[in-house]
């Protein structure tokens, strides 16, 4: 079938009018496929964005809770007696009292300068405090093992700090007593007892 001219001239303008409609679509196409990279930067974006202020707010709450649990723990510290400075003058008067109460024959003491404690997984604390020990040598002169064991006792009851037994040796006094009887020590106890404080930073 053969278009004649007329025909053709008929036809020019739906010609033009689907040109231009391709061309609107092919615009609108290209205009939604910018428009959905758009979208997806956008929404990925804001899911960095998220993600990132759910980090901050997790950090935010472990930090909390290591405050939390750093005070904690120093409060059951401080209930110990063992924040601050040492206590010396306490500590001997402790051991002048314990004597006195159980009624032992002998206690001498050695006490010597203060140290950084060497204790796996002590030496400092949360906050920046370091725990430090003061070494108290003692030598005992005991009725029974009781006797030693209520002594230790007394003495971490006694507060001002935590009295550590690092060491106890027992054994059969050999020395000689001018008084007799049943009442005279049958037991020599050398015992090594870190007295632990924490020590915290000086404030201004």
């Amino acid at each position: 079938m053969m278009l004649e001219r007329a025909d053709l001239r008929r036809l020019r303008v739906p010609f033009v009018a689907a040109l231009l409609l391709v061309g609107i679509g092919a615009a609108a196409l290209v205009l939604s496929e910018n428009s959905l990279a758009e979208a997806e930067k956008l929404k990925s974006a804001q899911h960095e964005r998220l993600v990132a202020a759910r980090d901050r707010l997790a950090k935010v709450s472990e930090e909390e809770q290591e405050i939390r649990n750093s005070l904690v723990q120093f409060k059951q510290i401080a209930d110990l007696g063992m924040a601050g400075a040492e206590k010396r003058l306490e500590w001997i008067e402790a051991l002048v009292e314990i004597q006195k109460k159980r009624r032992l024959f002998q206690v001498q003491y050695t006490l010597e300068p203060q140290r950084p404690v060497d204790y796996p997984g002590l030496a400092q604390q949360g906050g920046g405090g370091i725990f430090m020990a003061s070494r108290l040598k003692l030598e005992l002169l005991l009725l029974h093992e009781e006797d030693l064991l209520n002594f230790l006792a007394d003495l971490r009851a006694a507060g001002g700090s935590f009295a550590s037994a690092r060491s106890c040796s027992v054994s059969r006094t050999e020395r000689v007593f001018a008084a007799g009887g049943p009442m005279r020590p049958r037991l020599q106890a050398s015992c090594v007892v870190d007295m632990i404080t924490l020590k915290t930073p000086d404030r201004p």
